[in-house]
């Protein structure tokens, strides 16, 4: 069959080769990623339709990597067939392998450069090692078609992966699915861009697209589908909502300096068929309808509930200054020891500065700096990277409940930087990292 349909967020639903092979990417329902996103789109079919598909022999689940927005743990776990055949990236670190095992899974399979061969369908990550040791991109083809799964890797491709893609797709029809949204508190949760907050975001989202869009030429791709970005952030006591910026095909088309032919317009629930380019849905509705219903869903059915801010429990407990420092500490030795082990892996982190303050009800109680890789303290007035955070949220971290991910990604405190114009992704990266081990020891 060549018809791929766009479920929700990164979640797309296709079949290739003979037999008709399913394959179903990066399911995500309601479960809360990063303790606040809920998805602000919801499936297009009911879970329980995408779950029954995995009792079939020829279905596939696919998961890209171990963000929470990309496996639903709690509906995969209840109501997913544990037999069923899971494709995932084989990582460095086995990460993603152990959380889809502790979800019961068995029957996994690794896809690494080399690929994978499943009768007549060809399997192939494409990883890109200098942007992230756990996450990469999924390419699969049958005899006529080829659909690009790169979730969250909208960056400039490499040379190399360019040839790689170029010479797998050989000139099916290719459909290039890839991220056209922000994946971070950037810039809502920096008080720093409070004027520019709406420019920021668009201009980031911009660059993503105009990125994704050069790839898709480079690879010769027929179509490309904007993805990995219909999330909301749900967090006490702020209203995320109207400043989030929500990729569809209006808006997308408005950050564009010309109309692109490959960009599909396309929203959660179409259907493109590869063969023909034809767009379909099952009726009709407008996008901005359903998202704003689907926040009140949220609220009305208290699902947000769920939501690490919204808990009955969240502010029993807080931290103190010993946990705070311990905390940093111990990063900067796994800053330390990942560095041995990876001396080229964003090496730019060594020597940049990080702050974290611990707040209630916003008055700050206590902070701590550290100079990244250096053993001594740090005591400037400013630096490179500074966190503001909850002290019931902090506790969560030191108590394992939740991943510093949640802090960042999911919103949850208050960031600045130094110089404004730094993003310091390197010092992001290693904080999340790290936040994974921690939480896992």
């Amino acid at each position: 069959m060549s018809k791929v349909t766009f479920i929700n967020h990164s979640s797309i639903l296709f079949s290739l080769g003979k037999n008709n092979k399913i394959f179903l990417t990066d399911f995500w329902f309601q479960s809360p990623a990063f303790g606040s996103w809920l998805p602000s789109a919801p499936p297009i079919y009911h879970p329980n339709y995408l779950a029954s598909l995995s009792f079939q022999k020829n279905f596939y689940l696919v998961i890209s990597h171990a963000h929470d927005d990309h496996i639903d743990d709690n509906y995969l776990k209840n109501y997913f067939n544990i037999n069923t055949k899971v494709i995932i990236n084989k990582f460095s670190g086995p990460s993603l392998l152990k959380r889809i095992q502790r979800l019961g899974f068995k029957n996994i399979i690794q896809v690494d450069s080399k690929g994978v061969t499943i009768e007549d369908v060809k399997i192939l990550s494409i990883h890109n090692k200098k942007i992230s040791n756990d996450d990469a991109a999924l390419i699969l083809k049958d005899k006529k078609y080829c659909v690009y799964h790169g979730n969250d890797n909208w960056f400039k491709l490499e040379k190399d992966n360019i040839k790689r893609i170029k010479s797998f797709a050989n000139k099916r029809k290719f459909l290039f699915a890839s991220q056209t949204n922000s994946a971070s508190g950037f810039p809502i949760t920096y008080p720093q861009f409070k004027k520019d907050k709406t420019k920021e975001l668009k201009n980031k989202v911009k660059k993503m697209l105009l990125t994704g869009l050069e790839n898709c030429k480079k690879v010769k791709a027929n179509y490309f589908l904007p993805y990995a970005g219909y999330s909301t952030p749900y967090v006490n006591n702020f209203n995320y909502k109207n400043e989030l910026f929500h990729p569809t095909y209006r808006n997308l088309k408005k950050l564009l300096p010309m109309k692109n032919k490959k960009l599909l317009n396309i929203f959660c629930g179409g259907t493109i068929d590869l063969k023909s380019g034809k767009i379909s849905y099952p009726f009709n509705f407008d996008p901005k309808d359903l998202i704003n219903i689907t926040d009140k869903y949220y609220k009305n059915e208290k699902i947000i509930d769920s939501c690490d801010t919204y808990k009955k429990d969240f502010i029993k407990k807080k931290t103190n200054k010993q946990e705070l420092k311990r905390y940093m500490n111990l990063f900067n030795k796994f800053v330390s020891s990942y560095m041995e082990r990876f001396p080229n892996f964003y090496s730019s982190v060594i020597g940049k500065t990080l702050r974290f303050s611990i707040s209630d009800k916003e008055k700050i109680l206590f902070s701590h700096s550290i100079k990244i890789g250096s053993k001594s303290l740090f005591n400037g007035t400013r630096c490179n990277k500074e966190f503001t955070i909850s002290s019931n949220l902090f506790k969560l971290v030191i108590d394992k409940k939740i991943t510093f991910e949640n802090l960042y990604t999911g919103y949850e405190s208050i960031i600045k930087r130094h110089p404004k114009s730094i993003y310091n992704r390197d010092i992001i990266i290693y904080l999340i990292m790290f936040g994974y081990k921690f939480y896992n020891s």
